[in-house]
């Protein structure tokens, strides 16, 4: 009797030891269970990668560009704009268009004025000004054709003095050319004598011969010119045409 009861007390005890051992495993899991879910949330997450085009680079960063291709440059407005768009319209080459999109009318005594000078400075000397007396632009070629009293032959040109092949007079704007009367040569063989009137011709654009009508004027009293007398060319600045 003593036996059997000493024999259940132990199974017992055994039983009482496994559901102890039981408790304490499953303790232990839901206390790591709660520390896991406990924990203090930080709000930020990885990122995440680009996603590659077919290409293999990332796409909406420029990788799509074909190789070698520039970005468009911006206008003004901020719009991709070609050179050839701003630089349109701005040929500016002589015997073209006004601004209203007319032709351009040549400088001639239909729309130009002259006026001539004997200057202070240099002495034997004529200052000629020819102004655009137009409602539009002219352009002036070359140098004036000038012919003192009756002569047959038009003054030699100083082709030194050349510079632009045309001066685009605006309405109300002038140019200047500078007569030479007197050059090295003196006594008879360069036939010196007094003139009175002079008259003023015009180039056309192709530099043959002269195009429009003339100008005449009166010279100052007592010009003295010889044969071997010499014009500039026009020029838009009026100290150096005098330079000459």
């Amino acid at each position: 009797m003593r036996t059997h009861t000493l024999r259940t007390s132990a199974l017992v005890a055994t039983a009482l030891a496994a559901a102890l051992a039981t408790t304490a495993c499953g303790s232990g899991s839901s206390g790591a269970e709660r520390s896991a879910s406990s924990a203090p949330q930080t709000g930020v997450s990885a990122p995440s990668a680009p996603a590659a085009s077919a290409s293999g680079r990332p796409t909406g960063t420029g990788g799509d560009r074909a190789p070698g291709a520039a970005a468009p440059r911006p206008d003004s407005k901020g719009k991709g704009s070609p050179a050839s768009d701003r630089e349109a319209g701005n040929s500016g080459a002589a015997g073209g268009t006004d601004g209203a999109g007319g032709p351009l009318a040549t400088c001639t005594g239909a729309n130009s004025a002259v006026d001539v000078k004997r200057p202070a400075r240099p002495i034997n000397h004529l200052l000629l000004t020819t102004t655009n007396r137009g409602s539009v632009p002219c352009d002036l070629y070359g140098a004036p054709l000038l012919r003192f009293d009756g002569d047959q032959a038009a003054t030699a040109v100083d082709d030194s003095t050349r510079g632009h092949s045309v001066i685009r007079l605006g309405p109300g704007e002038s140019a200047y050319a500078s007569v030479v009367l007197a050059g090295e040569r003196t006594g008879s063989e360069v036939n010196g004598r007094t003139v009175a009137r002079l008259a003023v011709l015009f180039a056309p654009r192709d530099g043959s011969g002269s195009t429009g009508p003339s100008v005449r004027l009166t010279l100052p009293a007592d010009t003295y010119k010889t044969d071997d007398a010499t014009v500039t060319h026009w020029m838009s600045d009026l100290d150096e045409a005098l330079a000459h």
